[in-house]
């Protein structure tokens, strides 16, 4: 068991064969290469057909759905470690059942069967809304209570189960870390998710933003943290992934020395905080199809200041400069 953050559960780890779930995905396509090109052999869980590109490393692909045990059983046989990024992500209502059907009992299941299957390390994709909120001057860190009832939802409730799940699973020979990261920015994020906002900005001339903000995280460096967390963290401990905290503005800002766009940015006053929720969540609950949430809009009027010094130090991370990772999620060339 390991007990220093910075042990390894084995002294030369790249030969691992490693399960990533969801490895079609934005994050997790960005894990499984990743880990890939440094040379683990990597099976890749999907549910439909592969990403297919020729520069891309060679992965095993298996086509199934993470909430069938015969197909979690396949993809954890002969694996050492797993890697679940595989998840439901909406902040919007959830009237399927999908976040406990997947982020909760799909994620219990791998577990108890990556266990049967005699995996040593399991890694669990989380996300900051199981942390908390801190200030700029008092960030909050892994241990700072939950305080994120603005911005609660089933997809946040199922992640905070998710990760309970996790430290009870953590036990003898079989260890476990839940990685919690920020706003990650890169290439390939086929939805869009995390990446939509900054396309929406770049092709917007006028942009009305709340004066909420987030931290970042380069899903290079993302990527990295997971596969050094297959040998380092303490078992049963989660680790914020975040870069430098952005407000919304900052990130608009950005976007439009890359492209040119948006060129007005007009502050919202937290004032309209309240009357946007009700108005978007009246909406919401009459089924009008509209792609915001209450949820998202309380998100965006929401500071959330969280420290990433503790996987910083742990995973061995440096955080690019943020102009960097916008420029390289919009494959926007530097002209310098």
């Amino acid at each position: 068991m390991i007990h220093d953050p910075h042990a390894s559960l084995d002294p030369q780890p790249h030969d691992w064969p490693v399960l990533v779930t969801g490895a079609a995905g934005f994050v997790g396509g960005h894990i499984a290469r990743h880990i890939a090109q440094a040379g683990h052999y990597v099976r890749g869980l999907v549910r439909g057909q592969p990403p297919s590109c020729p520069d891309d490393p060679k992965i095993e692909w298996i086509i199934g759905d993470v909430r069938d045990q015969a197909i979690r059983r396949r993809a954890v046989a002969g694996v050492r470690a797993v890697i679940h990024a595989a998840g439901w992500v909406s902040l919007g209502r959830d009237a399927g059942g999908l976040s406990q059907a997947i982020n909760v009992e799909a994620t219990r299941g791998l577990l108890d069967d990556a266990k049967r299957a005699r995996v040593e390390r399991f890694v669990l994709t989380s996300t900051l809304h199981t942390l908390a909120a801190g200030t700029s001057t008092n960030p909050a860190d892994e241990t700072s209570p939950w305080n994120l009832e603005c911005i609660d939802s089933p997809y946040a409730r199922s992640k905070r189960e998710a990760e309970s799940l996790l430290r009870q699973a953590s036990q003898g020979p079989f260890t476990t870390v839940a990685l919690c990261p920020g706003m990650v920015l890169g290439p390939r994020d086929p939805k869009p998710t995390s990446t939509r906002l900054l396309h929406v900005l770049a092709r917007s001339r006028v942009v009305f933003l709340p004066r909420g903000g987030i931290p970042i995280v380069d899903a290079r460096v993302l990527a990295r943290a997971h596969r050094m967390a297959l040998t380092a963290g303490r078992p049963g401990e989660r680790y914020a992934v975040v870069g430098p905290y952005l407000s919304y503005a900052e990130l608009a800002g950005l976007v439009a020395e890359i492209t040119g766009r948006p060129r007005f940015i007009v502050p919202l006053p937290v004032m309209l905080e309240r009357p946007l929720k009700a108005v978007v969540s009246l909406l919401e609950r009459l089924g009008l199809g509209i792609k915001l949430s209450g949820t998202t809009v309380a998100g965006g009027f929401l500071r959330l200041h969280v420290s990433g010094s503790r996987a910083d130090v742990c995973f061995g991370l440096v955080h690019p400069p943020p102009l960097e990772s916008i420029r390289w999620s919009l494959d926007v060339k530097d002209q310098d």
